[in-house]
């Protein structure tokens, strides 16, 4: 094992095994300096791409709004950032964030969306720029975005800090980066506890997740790749809660292992645009929900370490 590819000042030591996807079962180091956690060796890119083996295209279209009126709140927080600049979007699925962003400020945006299926739907349903794949391969020149968003991404990335360092390199002198991904010790939390219970590897609350980041990691991360923590922020508590297994049924969902991927059950699943459109639910009451998200937001605190996620805002050294 060299040394932890997070901070790279120690050598990770076997923590559990853990299943990747049904079927694929590996192990989990931790890192004793930074607290990063990861399965190691890191898995192939055909072993990741099964952990995805389909785009929950009917929950995108579900959640159409809900993403839609975070996209118009997020644009009142950048205006207070600047009045006009680039704003990114990585992991956009259909792209709905972006477009409440661009329909409710003076910022242009764009999106990265590594389903090729995901990314073709986004741009034929928001009329939103979307280039396919990762960060470490988007296709845009340096010094060319003023804000980059990634909500649950991180955590996914074969190579965290080549995605670290090409948000950087993407951002402009003083431009910056809200990560929002799980809080890795308590993501990790159920995996370990019941490895170390049942004597078997379970699949993790989420598949595809790859590393498990501490706050100190994270911030670590972050410095070494050029950009600047401003805040780490706490929250979901409810899920910390539940991840500890101090909620009625928390871990009923591990006792079985879930079934492999039905392929043939997929491909009748999938419908044309149109018919997708009928799944947007009539859009709810912007008002309510701009009320709802400032109450929610109460709840996210720093210094803590107990809630399921973080909200990390940094800065382009």
């Amino acid at each position: 094992m060299s040394l932890c590819p997070v901070c790279a000042q120690a050598e990770p030591l076997l923590l559990c095994r853990a299943l990747l996807y049904p079927g694929c079962e590996r192990e989990i180091h931790e890192c004793p300096a930074c607290g990063a956690a990861y399965f190691w060796p890191v898995p192939s890119p055909e072993d990741v791409s099964r952990c995805y083996p389909h785009a929950y295209f009917r929950d995108f279209f579900k959640n159409y709004w809900k993403d839609y009126y975070k996209g118009r709140s997020i644009a009142r927080t950048l205006t207070r950032f600047r009045k006009e600049g680039t704003f990114v979007d990585v992991g956009c699925a259909l792209g709905t964030m972006a477009a409440g962003v661009r329909d409710f400020s003076r910022w242009s945006v764009r999106g990265l969306e590594y389903s090729p299926g995901a990314a073709a739907m986004g741009r034929a349903l928001n009329k939103v720029e979307i280039e396919e794949g990762s960060i470490a391969a988007a296709p845009w020149p340096a010094s060319s975005a003023d804000f980059i968003h990634m909500n649950n991404v991180l955590e996914h990335e074969r190579e965290p800090r080549a995605a670290l360092e090409a948000a950087a390199r993407l951002l402009k002198p003083g431009g910056r980066l809200l990560l929002t991904l799980p809080n890795g010790p308590v993501d990790l939390l159920p995996t370990r506890t019941l490895f170390r219970r049942w004597r078997r590897a379970v699949a993790t609350r989420h598949g595809g997740h790859l590393f498990y980041f501490s706050r100190k990691s994270i911030a670590r991360l972050l410095e070494r790749c050029g950009l600047r923590p401003l805040s780490i922020r706490n929250f979901h508590f409810k899920m910390g809660l539940k991840a500890r297994g101090w909620t009625p049924g928390a871990y009923k969902a591990f006792r079985q292992s879930p079934a492999p991927f039905d392929a043939q059950a997929y491909a009748k699943d999938q419908l044309p645009l149109e018919e997708y459109r009928k799944l947007i639910p009539p859009p709810p009451v912007w008002a309510a929900y701009f009320l709802s998200q400032k109450f929610r937001r109460l709840w996210r605190w720093r210094g803590l370490s107990w809630g399921y996620d973080l909200e990390v805002l940094a800065e382009k050294a």
